[in-house]
């Protein structure tokens, strides 16, 4: 055999390791001045793996993972050996993130049983549901009064309340309520006393975009300590624009009252002053009769006002629905109405004033716009 044949069939037994290409140029001249014609092999490719996924209540870790890089040598005694770079690996699939705490815009969480705030105008947020710690007569008085919101341990929930002698007219109530929705003010408004963002993504809505509108409530109660001056009530507010810019242009409130206090003013539909556009006019709603005995154009700061009351009160409870529609077809009919303004809220709550404590409680509630239902939520202790 010719030393050149045997020479590479010696090279190629001794380098398979090494995935020499035996099928290499002429080794004939193999001395320390040739130039090897070797091919080098080719490095290892491997994939990165994707990164993890992590469940909801924080963001999943994702880590885009690299492939080894393996660079090849050529043979070739003391040739200079020719040499291919093997290929870089790269992972592929990013991990994704997952979703973050239940939080509104304030930070707030779900509330779980035993929850309570005593804190002025702060809230507990049950789902798109907030009940307002709303002192807003008290502050404006000076005096120290004493609310707070609650959760129960049975997942029941509502508010105390304690006023004492603030003094006054009798035209700067508290309100500890719930909110559905946002305030009629407008962003900055001296008057808001709840958050300047809304609860809910199905409030606020144009008139004209409204088919149906309601709340039902689970067996609301007031428990008295002592009673000068109190009521219970659902009631809905209407702005002319947005609410949520600073030029909403409140218009106007309506309230259903299905409890009161004996002896409240007016005494009857339209009497003592009371009378408006209306007044003495009943509307049906869920299969309950109201009539309007309180109408003012200049309330308060100058918006519209509308009081009915339950024909069956009054009452220390509520079990049932409201029909939102009804009552605001009655205002459509009204001079200077337009179905072009907005329904910013609907609330449930109890006005108190001096020498009044006691509590509200409920067992659910649940507020549907256009055929979409929110409920009460409460978390897990």
């Amino acid at each position: 055999m010719p030393s050149a044949q045997f020479l590479r069939l010696s090279l190629c037994l001794t380098s398979l390791a090494s995935l020499i290409n035996c099928t290499g140029g002429d080794l004939a001249n193999v001395d320390d001045t040739s130039t090897g014609q070797n091919t080098g092999s080719t490095g290892n490719t491997n994939s990165g793996s994707g990164g993890q996924v992590n469940g909801p209540g924080s963001g999943g870790n994702g880590n885009v993972g690299t492939g080894s890089t393996g660079n090849g040598t050529g043979g070739g005694s003391s040739n200079s050996g020719g040499s291919n770079n093997g290929n870089t690996g790269g992972g592929s699939n990013p991990g994704s993130g997952g979703s973050g705490p239940d939080v509104d815009e304030q930070g707030k969480g779900i509330a779980k049983p035993g929850d309570v705030s005593t804190m002025n105008q702060d809230y507990l947020r049950l789902g798109d549901i907030r009940i307002l710690n709303n002192n807003w007569g008290s502050a404006e008085r000076g005096c120290d009064s004493k609310f707070s919101v609650f959760v129960n341990e049975n997942k029941s929930f509502g508010w105390t309340f304690d006023r004492g002698a603030c003094g006054g007219d009798g035209s700067q109530p508290d309100f500890p309520q719930i909110e559905f929705g946002v305030h009629p003010f407008g962003i900055g408004s001296a008057l808001a006393t709840s958050p300047e963002f809304s609860s809910t993504t199905l409030l606020p809505i144009q008139i004209k975009n409204l088919q149906t509108a309601s709340v039902t409530i689970d067996n609301l109660r007031i428990e008295l300590e002592q009673e000068s001056s109190w009521n219970i009530t659902f009631e809905f507010w209407v702005s002319q624009r947005d609410p949520l810019t600073s030029d909403a242009g409140v218009y106007a409130e309506l309230m259903t009252f299905w409890g009161w206090q004996g002896g409240r003013w007016p005494t009857a539909p339209g009497a003592d002053g009371a009378a408006g556009v209306g007044t003495g006019e009943t509307v049906n709603s869920a299969g309950k009769d109201y009539t309007l005995w309180v109408q003012r154009d200049g309330w308060a700061d100058g918006w519209r006002y509308f009081q009915f009351r339950a024909n069956d009160g009054p009452k220390r409870d509520f079990d049932g629905t409201v029909d939102v529609k009804p009552l605001l077809d009655h205002l459509l009919k009204i001079s200077g109405f337009s179905s072009d303004f907005w329904i910013t809220r609907l609330e449930v709550g109890s006005e108190i004033d001096d020498g009044t404590k006691g509590k509200v409680t409920l067992d659910g509630i649940s507020f549907e716009i256009n055929g979409e239902s929110r409920s009460a939520i409460i978390a897990d202790p």
